[in-house]
Protein backbone atom coordinates (compact mmCIF):
# COMPACT_ATOMS: atom_id res chain seq x y z
CA UNK A 1 0.00 0.00 0.00
CA UNK A 2 1.32 3.40 -0.99
CA UNK A 3 1.81 5.98 1.76
CA UNK A 4 -0.42 9.01 1.65
CA UNK A 5 1.01 12.54 1.49
CA UNK A 6 -0.48 15.00 3.95
CA UNK A 7 -0.17 18.77 3.41
CA UNK A 8 0.32 20.53 6.72
CA UNK A 9 0.19 24.23 7.52
CA UNK A 10 1.57 25.42 10.86
CA UNK A 11 -0.36 28.30 12.47
CA UNK A 12 1.20 30.59 15.05
CA UNK A 13 -0.03 33.91 16.43
CA UNK A 14 2.61 35.60 14.21
CA UNK A 15 1.28 33.94 11.04
CA UNK A 16 1.36 30.70 9.06
CA UNK A 17 4.19 28.48 7.81
CA UNK A 18 3.55 26.23 4.85
CA UNK A 19 1.77 24.20 3.75
CA UNK A 20 4.46 21.53 3.47
CA UNK A 21 3.95 17.96 2.19
CA UNK A 22 4.77 15.09 4.59
CA UNK A 23 4.31 11.35 4.27
CA UNK A 24 2.01 9.76 6.82
CA UNK A 25 5.04 7.91 8.25
CA UNK A 26 6.66 11.22 9.27
CA UNK A 27 7.22 11.56 13.02
CA UNK A 28 5.86 14.48 14.99
CA UNK A 29 9.48 15.24 15.98
CA UNK A 30 10.31 15.67 12.26
CA UNK A 31 7.44 18.18 12.01
CA UNK A 32 8.85 20.11 14.97
CA UNK A 33 12.30 20.06 13.33
CA UNK A 34 10.76 21.49 10.13
CA UNK A 35 8.98 24.29 12.02
CA UNK A 36 12.22 25.13 13.84
CA UNK A 37 14.23 25.15 10.59
CA UNK A 38 11.67 27.32 8.76
CA UNK A 39 11.09 29.78 11.63
CA UNK A 40 11.36 33.34 10.19
CA UNK A 41 14.06 35.50 11.77
CA UNK A 42 12.25 38.83 11.36
CA UNK A 43 8.90 40.51 11.95
CA UNK A 44 6.44 39.24 14.53
CA UNK A 45 8.10 35.82 14.40
CA UNK A 46 11.29 37.17 15.97
CA UNK A 47 9.44 38.05 19.20
CA UNK A 48 8.99 34.43 20.28
CA UNK A 49 11.60 32.21 18.60
CA UNK A 50 12.13 28.68 19.91
CA UNK A 51 15.64 28.00 21.22
CA UNK A 52 15.50 24.41 19.89
CA UNK A 53 13.01 22.15 18.13
CA UNK A 54 12.09 20.63 21.50
CA UNK A 55 10.56 23.99 22.50
CA UNK A 56 8.01 23.68 19.68
CA UNK A 57 4.69 22.12 20.70
CA UNK A 58 2.15 21.12 18.04
CA UNK A 59 -1.59 21.03 18.67
CA UNK A 60 -4.16 19.17 16.57
CA UNK A 61 -7.84 18.97 17.49
CA UNK A 62 -7.11 20.47 20.90
CA UNK A 63 -4.42 17.90 21.80
CA UNK A 64 -0.65 18.30 22.11
CA UNK A 65 1.02 15.84 19.75
CA UNK A 66 3.50 13.24 21.04
CA UNK A 67 6.94 13.62 19.42
CA UNK A 68 7.43 9.84 19.25
CA UNK A 69 4.28 9.20 17.21
CA UNK A 70 3.79 9.31 13.44
CA UNK A 71 1.27 11.35 11.47
CA UNK A 72 -0.70 8.23 10.56
CA UNK A 73 -1.51 7.79 14.26
CA UNK A 74 -3.34 11.15 14.20
CA UNK A 75 -5.25 10.67 10.91
CA UNK A 76 -8.51 10.19 12.80
CA UNK A 77 -8.09 13.70 14.26
CA UNK A 78 -7.38 15.17 10.81
CA UNK A 79 -10.69 14.21 9.25
CA UNK A 80 -11.02 13.09 5.65
CA UNK A 81 -7.77 13.64 3.75
CA UNK A 82 -8.15 14.39 0.02
CA UNK A 83 -5.30 15.35 -2.33
CA UNK A 84 -6.09 19.07 -1.94
CA UNK A 85 -6.70 18.94 1.84
CA UNK A 86 -4.49 21.13 4.04
CA UNK A 87 -4.34 20.14 7.71
CA UNK A 88 -3.67 23.05 10.07
CA UNK A 89 -1.70 22.45 13.25
CA UNK A 90 -1.31 25.11 15.91
CA UNK A 91 2.19 25.96 17.07
CA UNK A 92 2.99 26.78 20.68
CA UNK A 93 6.49 27.73 21.82
CA UNK A 94 7.48 26.85 25.37
CA UNK A 95 8.44 29.98 27.23
CA UNK A 96 12.11 30.25 28.08
CA UNK A 97 12.86 30.86 31.75
CA UNK A 98 13.91 34.44 32.36
CA UNK A 99 17.56 34.78 33.33
CA UNK A 100 18.03 35.84 36.91
CA UNK A 101 21.19 37.90 36.64
CA UNK A 102 21.76 40.51 39.34
CA UNK A 103 22.11 44.09 38.03
CA UNK A 104 25.67 45.29 37.42
CA UNK A 105 27.41 46.40 40.60
CA UNK A 106 25.01 44.53 42.85
CA UNK A 107 26.57 42.38 45.57
CA UNK A 108 26.44 38.64 44.94
CA UNK A 109 23.44 36.91 46.47
CA UNK A 110 24.09 35.41 49.86
CA UNK A 111 22.58 32.30 51.30
CA UNK A 112 19.84 33.13 53.71
CA UNK A 113 19.98 31.39 57.00
CA UNK A 114 16.91 29.28 57.66
CA UNK A 115 15.11 30.24 60.82
CA UNK A 116 13.15 27.72 62.77
CA UNK A 117 13.30 24.00 62.22
CA UNK A 118 13.21 22.02 59.04
CA UNK A 119 12.44 18.36 58.53
CA UNK A 120 13.37 16.02 55.74
CA UNK A 121 11.46 12.78 55.33
CA UNK A 122 13.16 10.13 53.26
Amino acid sequence: MEEETINIRFRHSAGDLGPFPFSEATSVQALKDKVFAEWPKDGFWAKEPPAQSGDVRLILSGKFLDSAKQLKEYKRDMGEIKPDTIVTMLVHVRAQPAPTKPPPGAPPPQKQEQKGCGCTIC
